[in-house]
C-alpha cells in the first residue's frame, strides 16, 4: 500500500509551540563527565521488549544500574578466554539472564558513581526497540508509541548534554533519520494491519495514518515540555545523580511516569480524525478478523461457521459503538468495512477450495449461506434488545435450514451433507466426559482459577456465551 503523505516526521520533533527539542538552546549542557566504562558503546539490544523493566511497570535506580551491567557484561566474544570463561560460570550456577551478584551490582554502582556515564548513544540498541514493535499488539498501541516517543526526547536531551557544535549537529541528524526511518515504519505497518484484515479503503488507511502520526506528534509536544525539569529533579538524586542525568532509558522512563498517557476515549489530535483509543479498539477487532482469515485460509471453518464468528465479533463491534467506547468517526469506520472484512475471508476460502478442487467438489463460496446466516444473527441481535444468547440460536435455527438445502441442492460437496448435521445437532451438547492426562487436568485447574472452563468441556454453545461474558467483563475496564 502506498500513501502519498509521508510527511517530514522530523516536523513531529519541531512542530511543538514554543519547545523546540531540536534548538540549540542548552545545547552546550556539558555539565557531567564522560569518563565511564569502556564498553557504553557497545551495549547489546533487549530483546523482549514488552516484559522490559520500565515498559509499563517502575523503573528504579537499581533497574537502571543492573541493564548497564547485563549489557557490558553479557557481551560474549568466541575468541576471548576471559568473555567464554564468563559466560560458562554463570551457565554453571544457574544464572541464564546473567544478572549480578549484590557485590557485582555494589561495585559497578561505585563505579558509576565515581566516573559517572558517558554521553554516546546505542544507536543500534535504539534501532532494536523499534524493531521489537514490528509485530505490535493492538492492546499495546499506546503504551509502544509513548514509549517510543519518550526515548526519542530521552535520547534527544541527552545529545544536548554532550555534544557541541558540528558533532552535535551530526548527532541530531543521525536521530532524526532513524526516527524518520523507523517510526514510519511503525506506523505504516500497523495502519496495513488494520487494511489487510478489516478491508478499509486507502483513503481510510490514509486518516489512520495521519492519526497515528499526529498522536505521535502530541506525545513528542507534551514530553519535550517536561523533560528539563525531569533532567533537574534526576539530576539531584543524591550520589546517583551524575550517571543517571545520561541515562536515557531512565530519564525516558522517569517521563513516561509523570505524564501518562491519556485514559478511557481520550481526545482525537487536531490533526488526526481517530483517536489513540479508537485505533486501538480498530486493531482489537482487525485482530479478531485476522484470526478468522485465517481459518477460512486453512480450511478450518465453511461458510456457515465463518458467518456465526463473523456476527460474533459484529456483535462485540456494535456493543463498543453503542457504549460510546468509540467515537463516531471509529463507528462509521468499522460499519462501512465490515463487508469487505467479510469478504477477505470469503474470497481466501474460495483460493482454498480452488486449490482443493475434487477433494471438496465445490470449489465456489456459497455467499448465500454465508449472509443468510449472518444476517439471522445481527437481525435478532437487534430485534431482541441485543440479546446474543438469542442472536446465537436464532443464526442456528437458520443455519440448519439453510446448510440442508444447499446439501440438498450440491449432495456431494464434502462439507454439507452428513458432517454439517452433525455439527448442529451437538452445537447445544456438553461432551461427554473423558479419561484426561495430566496436563489437561492441569490447564483445568488453572482455568477454574480465572472462572474459565477449556472449550472442550462445554458445547459449542456454552462457549459463544461464555466467550461473550469475558467481552462484557473486559469492555468494563475500557
Amino acid at each position: 500500500m502506498q500513501i502519498d503523505i509521508f510527511r517530514e516526521l522530523t516536523g513531529i520533533l519541531d512542530s511543538c509551540e514554543g519547545v523546540d527539542p531540536f534548538s540549540e538552546t542548552n545545547a552546550a549542557k556539558n555539565t557531567f563527565p564522560r569518563e565511564t566504562t569502556k564498553r557504553n558503546s557497545r551495549l547489546v539490544p533487549l530483546i523482549d521488549i514488552f516484559s522490559l523493566k520500565g515498559f509499563r511497570c517502575k523503573y528504579s535506580i537499581v533497574d537502571a544500574a543492573t541493564s548497564l551491567w547485563q549489557r557490558e557484561h553479557t557481551i560474549v566474544w568466541r575468541d576471548e578466554t576471559e568473555s567464554m570463561a564468563r559466560l560458562r560460570a554463570r551457565l554453571q550456577c544457574g544464572n541464564f539472564y546473567m544478572l549480578p551478584s549484590e557485590k557485582e551490582l555494589k561495585t559497578y554502582l561505585g563505579h558509576l558513581r565515581e566516573n559517572g556515564l558517558d554521553g554516546q548513544i546505542d544507536w543500534r540498541g535504539f534501532i532494536a526497540e523499534f524493531k521489537s514493535f514490528q509485530e505490535m499488539f493492538p492492546e499495546k498501541l499506546m503504551w509502544s508509541l509513548d514509549y517510543m516517543a519518550s526515548r526519542c526526547i530521552s535520547i534527544m536531551e541527552k545529545l544536548k548534554r554532550n555534544f557541541a557544535g558540528s558533532e552535535l549537529v551530526e548527532q541530531k541528524s543521525t536521530l532524526r533519520n532513524v526516527w524518520k526511518v523507523r517510526m514510519s515504519t511503525l506506523i505504516n505497518q500497523y495502519t496495513q494491519f488494520l487494511q489487510r484484515n478489516l478491508g478499509i479503503s486507502t483513503l481510510e488507511a490514509q486518516a489512520v495514518w495521519v492519526s497515528l502520526a499526529a498522536y505521535i506528534d502530541q506525545r513528542i509536544c507534551i514530553y519535550g515540555k517536561a523533560v528539563e525539569q525531569i533532567q533537574v529533579t534526576v539530576s539531584h538524586t543524591a550520589q546517583d545523580g551524575i550517571w543517571l542525568c545520561n541515562h536515557d532509558a531512565y530519564i525516558a522512563a522517569r517521563l513516561r511516569e509523570v505524564v501518562l498517557p491519556p485514559c478511557g476515549p481520550g481526545l482525537t489530535p487536531v490533526e488526526g480524525t481517530y483517536s489513540i483509543h479508537d485505533l486501538t479498539v480498530a486493531g482489537q477487532i482487525a485482530q479478531a478478523y485476522k484470526f478468522l482469515i485465517e481459518y477460512a485460509c486453512d480450511g478450518g471453518q465453511n461458510e456457515a461457521q465463518l458467518a456465526l464468528n463473523f456476527a460474533f465479533a459484529d456483535m462485540q463491534e456494535e456493543t463498543l459503538i453503542q457504549r460510546g467506547i468509540v467515537s463516531s468517526n471509529m463507528a462509521a469506520l468499522l460499519r462501512s468495512s465490515r463487508t469487505q472484512g467479510h469478504s477477505i475471508a470469503l474470497n481466501a476460502m474460495g483460493e482454498r477450495l480452488a486449490a482443493d478442487g475434487s477433494k471438496s467438489l465445490l470449489t465456489v463460496v456459497d455467499q448465500s449461506v454465508f449472509q443468510g446466516i449472518y444476517e439471522a444473527v445481527l437481525n435478532a441481535y437487534h430485534q431482541n434488545g441485543n440479546d446474543v444468547a438469542e442472536a446465537i440460536r436464532a443464526g442456528v435455527s437458520y443455519g440448519e435450514v439453510v446448510t440442508a438445502q444447499a446439501h440438498k441442492e450440491n449432495p456431494k460437496v464434502s462439507r454439507w451433507g452428513r458432517s454439517m448435521n452433525r455439527y448442529w445437532k451437538r452445537f447445544y451438547v456438553v461432551p461427554a466426559p473423558k479419561n484426561k492426562t495430566p496436563s489437561e487436568r492441569q490447564i483445568e485447574k488453572m482455568l477454574a482459577r480465572i472462572d474459565r472452563s477449556p472449550h472442550k468441556s462445554n458445547s459449542t454453545y456454552q462457549n459463544y456465551i461464555n466467550e461473550w461474558e469475558i467481552f462484557l467483563k473486559g469492555i468494563e475496564k475500557l
